[in-house]
């Protein structure tokens, strides 16, 4: 008799019980879109502890879903977004490379637009000029802030936050979209408080001594020439290399130019110039001298390079980078905080590509420093945070590989918005495939040294260069740092074997199907002047 007089205590809660694990959490009013431009996975201290001082980061990782391997599907900014927003490969959505303008297809709707036409007002804020609007990612944005000093093409995360900060004391009375873009991690590896490096004399004339070439700024020194000989002296301030070279210009301009009538240029001292792409290397005190022929005239010369930093010392750089960035995310948390917001808000913060800091030699010998040419892991596995308000997840951690593809998916599954037909990726809420398909990886020319196609299956990392019928093969699971190619030994093996015919079908089909997009001179000086690439 007691059993049967239990059953209408035990079955609601039975049910109750059931309802809590099978019911779906209310979507979140507001989402915040993070990208951390150039940012590893193992430099946040939540990946690797003691990598960086990330606290902020960190307590976001505490608070919702940290995914431990993610990874980019190319190490090219504006293709790595792309990925992001249409959730397809670059391929597919045909841009390839920075500079490259992403034709618009009405059955193929941003992100932002699906937003947008839900209800939700819609903001962006890029610190790149890679990501400016003209290059097709602001469709669908009501406000895309794209403003940058007239000496550089990036903004410090302390300079992103001085237009997002106040735009949500201003829109967060209602439901909103907001993709904010931190890029602090990638080139040039310098803090905003960092001291002035250079200094010029013209003629025996201080023209200034708080010049910045480890910003990466675009110099101009503009100055009256004298009838004959006028001597520049560049004075260049750096611990390292103190007897050598100490910085390189890979812009150097005159105007008028050096061959015109009645003006010559005489590299005097302390410099060395690289012919086959016109870097120009100098020693501390390098003298260049202007001889003009006739009556004294106005002269301009336009430089811009960075400070040569010993490979070791790249980390410390870099890890300083992460570190301020890191603090200036928490002022976005904050002001979230203090506006009510945080607990109404989902926010996604991933990196679109890794750095490589000099693990792996460049095309021309040197020690790689940046992105683009490889498909390694360092260059390709990025942090992946996803906090919910409410969510059951908070603090667990998943280890199934995911990829930028499956970014749009699980935006729209979170914020409740039908996912389009359409979308390459999948949901990050769902549970993780027991079957994975291979991740696709890719780089291009002409940014790319070489066109490279990759295929990722747990443990192993093939990697195909098609102009060199080189492969690589790399097991994960006992080489994590990739620095042992073990093709020539696993080439017959069954699963290498299948691996590399999937591979090379799809770069068949890949490269079938590239379209060549030119790069107007607009977009070709904007990825000069950011290093993409050189003349």
């Amino acid at each position: 008799m007691r059993r049967f007089q239990a059953w209408p205590i035990l079955l609601p809660a039975a049910l109750c019980l059931l309802g809590a694990f099978c019911r779906t959490q209310p979507p979140p009013r507001n989402f915040i879109l993070v990208t951390l431009d150039t940012q590893r996975a193992d430099y946040l201290n939540c990946y690797r502890p003691g990598s960086a001082a990330t606290p902020r980061l960190d307590g976001l990782a505490r608070r919702g879903l940290r995914f431990e391997t993610c990874l980019s599907l190319i190490p090219i900014t504006l293709p790595s977004h792309a990925s992001v927003f249409f959730s397809e490969q670059p391929f597919q959505v045909k841009n390839y490379n920075n500079g490259q303008v992403i034709r618009p297809l009405k059955s193929r709707p941003t992100l932002a637009t699906l937003f947008r036409k839900n209800g939700f007002t819609t903001a962006a804020f890029v610190s790149l000029g890679v990501l400016k609007s003209v290059f097709g990612l602001a469709e669908g944005f009501d406000l895309y802030r794209e403003e940058f000093p007239s000496d550089r093409w990036y903004l410090h995360a302390e300079e992103v936050n001085r237009q997002v900060l106040p735009w949500l004391e201003k829109n967060s009375g209602r439901p909103f979209f907001l993709w904010v873009h931190y890029s602090d991690p990638h080139e040039p590896y310098i803090t905003p408080d960092a001291p002035p490096d250079m200094k010029v004399t013209f003629n025996g004339r201080l023209l200034g001594d708080r010049y910045y070439l480890s910003k990466y700024l675009t110099i101009p020194l503009e100055v009256t020439l004298g009838h004959g000989r006028n001597e520049f002296v560049i004075e260049v301030s750096s611990p390292y290399y103190p007897n050598n070279f100490q910085a390189r210009l890979d812009l150097l301009e005159f105007d008028p130019p050096f061959d015109s009538a009645g003006l010559g240029i005489e590299f005097v001292s302390g410099w060395f110039i690289r012919r086959p792409d016109n870097v120009y290397f100098l020693k501390n005190r390098a003298v260049l001298d202007v001889i003009n022929r006739g009556r004294p005239r106005p002269f301009r010369m336009t430089l811009r390079g960075k400070m040569l930093l010993p490979p070791e010392v790249l980390p410390e750089y870099y890890k300083k980078e992460v570190e301020y960035m890191d603090f200036h995310f928490g002022r976005l948390l904050d002001k979230l905080e203090e506006l009510g917001r945080l607990k109404d808000t989902a926010i996604l913060v991933f990196g679109d590509h890794g750095e490589g800091l000099g693990e792996y030699l460049s095309p021309n010998g040197d020690r790689h420093v940046g992105h683009i040419h490889y498909l390694y892991e360092k260059y390709m596995r990025v942090p992946l945070i996803l906090y919910r308000p409410g969510g059951r997840e908070a603090g667990q951690v998943r280890t199934d590989p995911v990829t930028l593809l499956d970014m749009a998916p699980t935006i729209t599954q979170v914020m409740g918005l039908k996912r389009p037909s359409f979308y390459q990726g999948r949901s990050l809420l769902d549970r993780p495939l027991k079957n994975a398909p291979a991740i696709f990886e890719q780089t291009y020319k002409p940014e790319a040294a070489w066109d490279k196609f990759a295929l990722r299956r747990y443990p192993w990392h093939l990697i195909f260069t098609p102009e060199e019928k080189r492969y690589e093969v790399f097991d994960l699971a006992s080489d994590p740092a990739e620095r042992t190619n073990i093709f020539p030994q696993k080439a017959g093996q069954a699963e290498i074997l299948a691996l590399r015919q999937e591979l090379e079908k799809m770069t068949r089909d890949v490269l079938q199907n590239k379209e060549v997009i030119p790069l107007d001179k607009s977009a070709e000086e904007l990825l000069k002047s950011l290093g993409y690439i050189r003349k």
